[in-house]
């Protein structure tokens, strides 16, 4: 008996160390198409974000002008294209109540030097993803979105790197969705940073976690790893409920440990809850630095 739990533990480690080599070798498949520009002086240049994306095509490339920022406009993109700011942090998408960046069924697209702000669109994101593949968004600003600054449901292939999640209720949602990377991103002051429901293979890598109430929170998802990240001064850094085959190791968690640190956590089936357990193996000395 003793042997075959201890088999069924090891292939399953293999199997989801197997996974995480080859998720990492997953590729965007995009095309190169002309630019269209929004604001600035040029001739024919667009006046809104949203009226440019009506006149692209798949492959096209949407270059916004700081100068006629903030844009406040709904936006919602069906389209394979870039849409690429000036300034990330002066090329601001001003939302307000029920408006939101809408991306849905796309096969790629790009985003990137921009700052979403004041959305409240509960319970979507400021920028929300439906049903999209291959989707990347790095250099960004997330700030005091009610609810959440990501969200990304129903997806794969999710790459969000690079960006600032300041005052959100939520900074990244993730339902139901496959293979969702988030790499060297900065959160703070969220009641959560990240949470994931139904989800498979999220990777979190080299982020700061810092004076948030929540910090990672995984629920009914399985094979998450969290690496080389820092968790600094939250009421609670991690938990997880019905989660299985998740990877902490190597984060820095408040202070300098030489143990294993504990992450719990719990199982709940029927109406029974049995408290759980996660470790991370190899605390650091002192926050990672990337």
């Amino acid at each position: 008996m003793m042997k075959s739990i201890f088999a069924s533990s090891v292939f399953l480690i293999l199997i989801s160390q197997l996974a995480f080599s080859h998720l990492e070798s997953f590729s965007f498949y995009m095309q190169n198409g002309r630019t269209l520009y929004v604001g600035g002086s040029g001739p024919g240049n667009y006046t809104s974000i949203q009226e440019a994306i009506f006149a692209a095509e798949d492959g096209d490339t949407i270059f916004v002008y700081d100068d006629s920022s903030p844009y406040e406009e709904y936006i919602y993109i069906w389209k394979n294209i870039r849409l690429i700011g000036e300034n990330r942090d002066t090329t601001i998408i001003k939302l307000d109540r029920g408006k939101l960046v809408w991306v849905e069924k796309v096969k790629w697209f790009e985003m990137r030097g921009f700052t979403i702000k004041n959305g409240a669109t509960v319970p979507a994101g400021a920028l929300s993803l439906f049903s999209c593949r291959n989707v990347k968004i790095d250099n960004c600003n997330f700030f005091n979105n009610f609810y959440s600054g990501i969200l990304v449901d129903y997806s794969s292939n999710v790459k969000i790197s690079n960006c600032n999640f300041v005052w959100n209720l939520a900074s990244i949602d993730i339902y139901y969705s496959f293979y969702t990377k988030i790499s060297r991103c900065n959160f703070s002051y969220a009641v959560a940073c990240i949470i994931t429901s139904y989800s498979i293979a999220n990777l979190i890598s080299e982020c700061n976690f810092s004076n948030n109430s929540g910090g990672i929170w995984l629920e009914n998802s399985i094979l998450s790893k969290i690496h080389h990240c820092n968790f600094i001064n939250n009421q609670q850094h991690a938990y997880f409920i019905n989660s299985f085959l998740n990877f902490w190791d190597r984060n820095y968690w408040d202070r300098p440990r030489l143990l294993p640190k504990p992450i719990m956590g719990k199982i709940s089936f029927y109406k029974i809850t049995i408290p759980w357990i996660n470790f991370d193996w190899h605390p650091l000395m002192k926050p990672y630095k990337w």
